[in-house]
């Protein structure tokens, strides 16, 4: 067990500077996401062509930071977030996934003012087909 590196993350919460919204543009999911697959992080696409294939290009693509992933010294800083989103073909009910992006990536994309941020993710969640309760 000497040479296994330990798995450190702590979540994020309200008070956090990093809890906040973002969106996301479809070249931006896929600039993400290509840097996720080149570091090995975890939550991502298999591909960049399955991501293609299931993100419908034109909806809003909404990012809720969940936890912070562990960083070394010698590593990229990242959050593991929640990843709303539509489908690009079938029902356009909300799916979510988790989705691992770049600290300062995330910092710079279009934050959700808190009001609207609220309003689409109730949005979202009430057309995700595990919120149905009938």
């Amino acid at each position: 067990m000497e040479d296994e590196e330990l798995i450190r993350f702590s979540e994020i919460d309200i008070d956090d500077v990093d809890y906040a919204v973002k969106m996301l543009s479809m070249d931006e999911l896929v600039a993400a996401h290509e840097l996720s697959k080149e570091r090995r992080w975890g939550a991502a696409w298999s591909s960049t062509d399955a991501l293609r294939a299931e993100v419908d290009p034109s909806s809003p693509t909404f990012l809720l930071p969940a936890m912070r992933n562990a960083a070394g010294d010698m590593e990229v800083e990242s959050l593991r977030c929640h990843l709303w989103f539509l489908p690009r073909q079938g029902p356009k009910l909300g799916r979510a996934t988790t989705f691992d992006i770049e600290l300062t990536r995330f910092r710079g994309l279009r934050e959700v003012p808190q009001d609207k941020a609220s309003a689409a993710l109730r949005l979202l969640i009430a057309w995700h087909p595990l919120s149905t309760t009938g």
